[in-house]
């Protein structure tokens, strides 16, 4: 039986799917993560091994070809070591394998394997777009020391920012002082300084803050200033993602992010900037998971046309998934 397997590897987890040339899924499996950021590539071929044994078993034989579109790939380089661990990997014995970073499935099954973006926004930020000839631009990712402009973590980092200079008087009052050093325990206020210096503050524990900054937004003026600069960012790294690739022609754009997909009132406020700064995009509900997208990355890998057959055959099995 040919198959291709699919993987989607987040910051937590992975999941691998085989399907074959129908787009029949006849094999999954989920695993923790393997990304090359946050383990050394003996730990990713380790767990890379154990979740493709489970998801390829020996019914289904050797993949012809298996796609891997995971979190913490940024260079062609990152890409390249995976991909050479991946090829010692029994299961994948004698596979094609292509290592690329996790928005580029998050794209390919949102849109159901159509040119377009995806806007991602959650503890970072960063727009990927696919046009129909198969350029790719990307706009942001370039972490949080550069930039990560609008993220849940700018959102928040902007909140403490205002918060000590508020403490200082160097801006007037506001409740976004004590929505800030209220929100660790210290006993006082120069001890965020040294609070924010530990090792467990990392980016995800301080974007935590940035919910309660959105909520406050309704009734405070800065923090309200704080929101609509991050919807203003995330929006404009839409529009010039759409420049470069549509040139202003129709396009479509799909969020991923748990600050993109946080609800009233950010979403909604993100569509409205979106819709007013780019031209021709329309935002749209994802179709598929991202690890759909990857059995597609990887159907096109093996040389299978990626037909509306087989796409819809995938997209009508999503629910079923792990």
């Amino acid at each position: 039986m040919t198959t291709v397997l699919g993987i989607d590897g987040g910051g937590s987890r992975t999941r691998a799917i085989v399907a074959d040339a129908g787009g029949r899924i006849i094999g999954s499996a989920v695993g923790p993560s393997i990304n090359p950021r946050h383990h050394d590539l003996a730990t990713v071929a380790a767990r890379l091994a154990d979740l493709t044994a489970q998801a390829c078993d020996a019914r289904n034989g050797t993949p012809a070809a298996a796609f891997l579109s995971l979190g913490g790939i940024s260079t062609r380089a990152d890409a390249a070591a995976v991909e050479e661990v991946a090829r010692e990997v029994h299961a994948l014995g004698g596979a094609q394998v292509l290592v690329d970073n996790d928005a580029r499935a998050a794209l390919v099954g949102g849109l159901a394997g159509r040119p377009g973006m995806v806007l991602i926004a959650g503890t970072g930020s960063a727009c990927l777009g696919v046009a129909a000839d198969g350029r790719r631009y990307w706009c942001g990712g370039w972490e949080h020391l550069a930039d990560d402009a609008g993220s849940a973590y700018w959102v928040a980092v902007e909140a403490i920012k205002a918060a000590v200079r508020i403490e200082d008087g160097r801006l007037p009052a506001s409740a976004l002082r004590d929505l800030v050093f209220g929100r660790w325990p210290m006993g006082e206020a120069r001890a965020l300084a040294a609070l924010l210096s530990r090792p467990e503050m990392d980016r995800a524990a301080i974007a935590t803050l940035a919910p309660d900054i959105i909520a406050r937004s309704a009734t405070d003026s800065l923090a309200r200033a704080i929101v609509e600069r991050a919807a203003n960012e995330l929006a404009r790294l839409v529009a010039v993602t759409a420049r470069h690739l549509f040139g202003g022609q129709p396009s479509e754009v799909i969020f991923t992010g748990g600050l993109a997909r946080s609800g009233p009132p950010f979403t909604p406020l993100l569509i409205s900037r979106i819709e007013a700064t780019a031209t021709g995009v329309t935002v749209v509900e994802p179709e598929m998971p991202p690890a759909l997208g990857a059995v597609i990355e990887a159907a096109r890998l093996a040389g299978w046309p990626a037909s509306s057959t087989f796409v819809q055959t995938l997209r009508g099995q999503s629910v079923e998934l792990p």
